[in-house]
């Protein structure tokens, strides 16, 4: 026993030996008092610090000491282990100390507004001074680059050309990540060959911003063709097209408010997010929320005057006093294009309303066959009455935020959650490999939601809804839906039933801790404005809660709106 406590005893003694040496040559100075300080080791603010080499070290210290056990069964393998895995460590966080130095550097020279987060395996920004965080899991990066108000910009106007000044930032900007020059300075050729190995895993992801004005499709499609000019940048100065992502995120993401000249200046913008390996970048992605409370309403005059002229009539709403974040897409990032079947042939739609699995009409006022008539369709709903009561979704999970900059406190209510009329269609496209195009997945359906059909009768109209797709991780659109309506739908007549609406509307999705809100625009068809409809996030035959806005002689009415799936 006491043999068997010598060598424990030696080993953890040796272990510590072997982490305080790999220290010693990255240990700072505190300036006001000339002593080795932990903070200025780990956590200073000088971006030309090597606080992420020193956090390597101790990392692959631990990381190879423990691997070394395994492979080697003894004490000299876990030796040996920690010595390799704190080299290994110190490598990699050298290149994340010596890109935060040379990005500063580049700002200075181009008077760029460029900002920097940690990142953790979770795929979470790391608040700052969080210095236990930072030792112990910095998994990557997100660097923030826009050029002031002024300089030009990074781009040729209304193009994904980038100009002659951002050629030349974003050049110097894509040498810091070229693993070429951080490897061509390991003498020895096995630790080289592993560092690159290691490096091999490492994900890329270029993200193109902008602010709201304008059509946000136009928007997403323009920010995709400039993330992928600028990763094809990337690939020009030694990054692996194999590393490389890129998204059009569009106006998704604000970082600030867009009611003025200098918040749409800092959403517009690309962001480099660089990760360790596939699993924290899976992450990432997930975590990813945008800032809900920074969506401009959409202006609804029709609503206005109505709640104008009727100030005691009451409202028809969800139920409910809960305050989400959200989460919302169209046809975007993780999406799997191709997920679920396509039931939108008419068979099938007829199929699923005539079964006996299609609810009866769930409003108070539905009178079956009553109420077409011109271009529009009476859904026997009750006039709408702006409400800021929002859907029973819950509120997001605690997350932190994905960017240091942000405030875990998001705004209660935000306007633009209480009901469709006051939002609009927000696009953001797939996050997509440079390598082949491909649409990159990171995550399976919610349950229940993976391609099938949803149907419910509203007034005597049978409402269906085909290839409702929502991912679990973030709530993302998979797949863009088909809408359809049958006026005055009758069972015994389904054979020959024909849709009187037929569109693919946009969608936004809006994911909370309850459930999820699909939001759907209609575009006016048939007098139909927009839907919302609360999914359980778990799974569930039947939506929590819904309602249909419609407008009936320029008046916008509800009606309630609870769709049953299909089996």
């Amino acid at each position: 026993m006491t043999l068997t406590l010598s060598r424990k005893t030696l080993m953890v003694r040796t272990l510590v030996a072997a982490i305080g040496a790999s220290f010693a040559s990255g240990c700072a100075v505190d300036p006001a008092t000339g002593q080795p300080s932990f903070k200025e080791t780990f956590a200073s603010d000088d971006p030309c610090s090597q606080n992420a080499r020193n956090i390597g070290i101790g990392v692959g210290v631990l990381a190879g000491a423990l691997l070394g056990r395994q492979v080697g069964g003894d004490n000299k393998g876990l030796l040996v282990g920690a010595a390799l895995g704190g080299v290994i460590g110190g490598l990699i966080g050298n290149d994340i100390d010596k890109r935060r130095c040379e990005l500063a550097k580049i700002a200075k020279q181009y008077q760029l507004d460029v900002k920097v987060t940690s990142l953790d395996s979770k795929g979470e920004a790391i608040p700052a001074g969080d210095d236990a965080k930072a030792r112990q899991d910095t998994a990557g990066s997100v660097v923030e680059v826009r050029d002031p108000a002024g300089a030009g910009g990074h781009f040729e106007s209304n193009s994904d050309q980038l100009t002659p000044r951002a050629r030349l930032y974003f050049a110097a900007i894509a040498d810091t990540y070229d693993l070429r020059k951080s490897a061509a300075a390991i003498q020895d050729p096995k630790l080289r060959q592993q560092y690159l190995d290691k490096m091999a895993q490492r994900k890329l992801l270029l993200v193109g911003h902008t602010d709201d004005t304008g059509s946000s499709r136009l928007n997403a499609d323009l920010s995709e063709r400039r993330a992928r000019t600028v990763s094809r940048f990337m690939q020009e100065h030694g990054v692996p097209a194999a590393s490389l992502y890129f998204q059009g995120a569009g106006e998704f993401y604000p970082m600030a408010s867009n009611e003025t000249e200098e918040g749409r200046a800092q959403n517009r913008r690309v962001d480099i997010v660089e990760l360790s390996d596939k699993a924290s970048f899976d992450n990432y992605l997930a975590a990813r929320r945008p800032r809900v409370e920074f969506y401009r309403q959409a202006v609804n005059q029709a609503e206005a005057d109505a709640a104008a002229s009727q100030p005691t009539q009451p409202a028809t709403r969800m139920s409910s006093s809960v305050t989400p974040r959200a989460h919302s897409s169209t046809a975007r990032k993780n999406g799997n294009n191709t997920a679920g079947k396509d039931e939108g042939a008419p068979a099938s739609d007829t199929a699923a309303v005539a079964s006996g699995k299609a609810s009866t009409p769930t409003t108070a006022s539905a009178r079956p066959g009553a109420g077409i008539g011109g271009n529009w369709i009476d859904f026997g709903g009750a006039p709408l009455v702006a409400s800021n009561e929002v859907a029973g979704i819950g509120k997001v999970e605690s997350r932190k935020p994905f960017f240091s900059l942000i405030s875990p406190a998001y705004a209660d209510e935000p306007p633009v959650l209480a009901d469709c009329t006051r939002d609009r269609p927000r696009a953001a496209n797939s996050v997509k490999a440079l390598a082949d195009g491909r649409t990159y997945r990171t995550s399976e359906h919610i349950p229940g939601l993976y391609g099938k059909t949803w149907t419910d009768q509203v007034n005597g109209h049978q409402v269906v809804i085909n290839r409702i797709a929502v991912l679990a991780g973030d709530g993302a659109l998979a797949t863009p839906p088909e809408f359809k309506v049958y006026k005055n739908y009758d069972a015994a007549r389904r054979g020959n039933a024909k849709p009187d609406v037929t569109l693919q509307p946009e969608v936004n999705t809006y994911l909370g801790s309850k459930g999820l809100l699909y939001r759907v625009f209609l575009r006016g068809q048939g007098g139909m404005q927009c839907a919302d409809i609360v999914f359980d996030s778990q799974g569930a035959t039947t939506a929590k809660t819904g309602r249909l806005v419609y407008l009936r002689a320029s008046t916008p009415y509800v009606a309630d709106f609870k769709p049953k799936m299909y089996q």
